[in-house]
């Protein structure tokens, strides 16, 4: 009796010892570290001039990664400048109006034309009298005349010059004008970005991972130079059974484990998907391997250069419960 009890007894134990063996390991999960990537090229295309960083190597925010030959882009610049400066003068020439000393001038010539063409006139006259008398010939009446035409064209001309000059440039030329010369300034300013993306920067603090490209390569506009891992953000990529969505929140407090060291790192749970999806071959607990699950994604609080890219890590929640 006392036989069968003790096996009675130690049969409930390791049921109850195995139980809640299953229910500490079912709060854990398991995970991998994600680090953000950036991949960073020229907006324009051109010839490498420098790399400065190699693959590993640690960049900061602003850092000067790799510069182009600027030498092409600098002469547009300066190019486009001096068409600025020079449509800017014609503007300034076009508000302000024809110079006085021109005014005056075609004004004198207005008064001189206008004393010749009174003289052919008068003469015009004085003949047309003499030619009704027959005092002289139709020739010499027609030469006459065409003496006067030819005085009256010309005040016609100097008259009609001196008003243009003295009212100044139309409103419309002066309107084309200001409109072509903000055209150009739009040009210039397009310039100075492109001879300004001659310079690649770290837009990060981050550590380089790879360097596709040497001094010396011809690279197209947007052609992928350098990528960086961001060193500002860390995050854990994990999967959990249905059973586990309406205890696992965002929000909540998560301690990460890795096999690299003993330091037991703080997260935070920030994204729980809301789509179900196999499990990926790469989840290690048998026991999710044909499940549905929903991915969920946790931040780093703190991190160190202990935690690298695809790390595999465990996730233990506090008060967790079944």
């Amino acid at each position: 009796m006392k036989k069968l009890l003790f096996i009675s007894t130690f049969i409930f134990i390791f049921i109850l010892f195995n139980g809640c063996q299953e229910k500490q390991e079912n709060t854990k999960f398991y995970g991998n570290v994600d680090v953000r990537t950036v991949s960073l090229g020229f907006r324009v295309g051109g010839k490498i001039q420098n790399v400065y960083f190699d693959e590993g190597d640690t960049v900061k925010k602003g850092q000067i990664i790799a510069k182009l030959d600027n030498s092409i882009y600098e002469q547009s610049l300066n190019n486009i400048k001096a068409q600025v400066l020079q449509q800017t003068a014609n503007v300034n020439k076009l508000k302000k109006g024809y110079r006085q000393e021109d005014i005056n001038k075609a004004k004198a010539t207005l008064l001189q034309r206008e004393v010749a063409m009174k003289k052919a006139k008068k003469d015009l006259q004085r003949n047309t009298i003499l030619l009704n008398k027959n005092s002289i010939s139709k020739q010499d009446y027609d030469d006459i005349k065409l003496v006067y035409d030819n005085a009256k064209a010309l005040y016609l001309y100097a008259k009609s010059n001196y008003n243009l000059l003295k009212n100044g440039y139309e409103k419309e030329d002066v309107q084309a004008a200001i409109a072509q010369l903000q055209a150009l300034k739009a040009q210039e300013e397009l310039q100075k970005i492109n001879l300004d993306d001659t310079i690649l920067k770290a837009p990060t603090d981050g550590t380089i991972l790879t360097r596709a490209y040497e001094i010396g390569s011809i690279v197209n506009a947007s052609t992928p130079i350098i990528d960086m891992a961001k060193s500002d953000e860390h995050w854990i990529r994990s999967y959990m059974s249905e059973k586990y969505l309406g205890k696992i929140k965002p929000g909540m407090s998560a301690k990460i484990y890795t096999d690299s060291t003993k330091k037991v790192y703080k997260a935070t749970v920030s994204f729980i998907s809301v789509i179900a999806e196999f499990t990926p071959k790469n989840v290690q607990t048998e026991d999710l391997r044909t499940d549905l699950v929903y991915r969920f994604r946790l931040i780093l609080n703190d991190y160190d250069d202990n935690i690298r890219q695809g790390m595999p890590v465990t996730i233990k929640f506090d008060n967790l419960k079944e």
